[in-house]
């Protein structure tokens, strides 16, 4: 265990850089002697996957679970300002360098599964378990859920009286009303109403490089001290059935695939499951 784990004497702390400001949330022991660092998805923050952590944490008691809000995303600052998959990586990976962080698990959900798999190309030389929770390696069409909630966002106002009133608004649009709270939490009190924490011009960026950026040589040729595991929700199809059977002609001792029944929110739909899972296989 390195100094830098050893110093942290609380459950729950914020860590912050220097260089590149990341939020973070700290769960599990002090003395755990396993770091999983665990990254969002698009328009989301860290603690999306605080009740994955606590679990996780509580099963696995030397495990310890670092929540990041990504550059541009939560309570965190924009990053070096590289605002595609591999940037943010890069981001990521050097503000863990610079808290003398190294993990030992990275996992990402949607977007942040495609920045984990990022990460594991620039840390080729490095042991590491890599977790892609419902995201794909490869290309996409610019089509689906982000990108219909994108334009449905774009086209409200920029200020709002309460959060409610947002809720309201997406819910009219068709949204649940899971979601629509959900995004809720990207606004910001400002005066006496609130605002966008995130720039919709950068989410565009962001996502329009995810779907272009293809990661198939970090699967298809993994590092020698890599093992990468997808989860399938099978009610979604972020892992297209070609997708599938590329994974699963991977290296199967170093590659391996999992199904959970579930949506693209198979996180919070299935958190025992996903708790169960990646406390048998860590």
């Amino acid at each position: 265990m390195n100094s830098a784990r050893a110093r942290r004497p609380c459950r729950t702390c914020k860590i912050r850089s220097v260089s590149v400001s990341l939020s973070s949330v700290r769960v599990g022991s002090p003395s755990a002697s396993k770091v999983v660092v665990m990254l969002h998805g698009i328009y989301g923050r860290g603690r999306n996957w605080l009740t994955i952590a606590k679990g996780l944490a509580a099963a696995r008691p030397e495990v310890a679970c670092l929540l990041l809000d990504l550059p541009h995303h939560g309570e965190s600052g924009p990053g070096s300002g590289v605002e595609t998959v591999r940037g943010i990586a890069a981001d990521v990976a050097g503000w863990l360098d610079d808290q003398h962080i190294a993990p030992d698990v990275l996992l990402g959900h949607s977007f942040g599964g495609k920045v984990a798999l990022a990460m594991a190309d620039q840390w080729r030389d490095r042991d590491l378990q890599v977790w892609v929770v419902d995201s794909t390696p490869g290309t996409r069409e610019q089509s689906g859920g982000a990108w219909d909630l994108l334009r449905t966002v774009s086209g409200l106002p920029a200020r709002f009286a309460s959060r409610d009133e947002l809720v309201t608004l997406l819910t009219a649009r068709g949204w649940n009303a899971g979601l629509a709270r959900w995004m809720a939490t990207n606004l910001a009190r400002e005066g006496d109403g609130f605002v966008w924490r995130l720039d919709f011009d950068v989410m565009t960026r962001l996502l329009e490089d995810f779907v272009a950026t293809d990661l198939w040589s970090v699967v298809e040729q993994p590092a020698s001290g890599h093992t990468i595991h997808f989860i399938k929700a099978t009610a979604s199809n972020m892992l297209s059935p070609d997708a599938v059977k590329r994974v699963q002609a991977a290296h199967p001792a170093t590659v391996q695939l999992h199904h959970l029944e579930g949506s693209h929110w198979i996180h919070t739909e299935r958190p025992d499951e996903v708790v169960a899972l990646l406390a048998r296989e860590l």
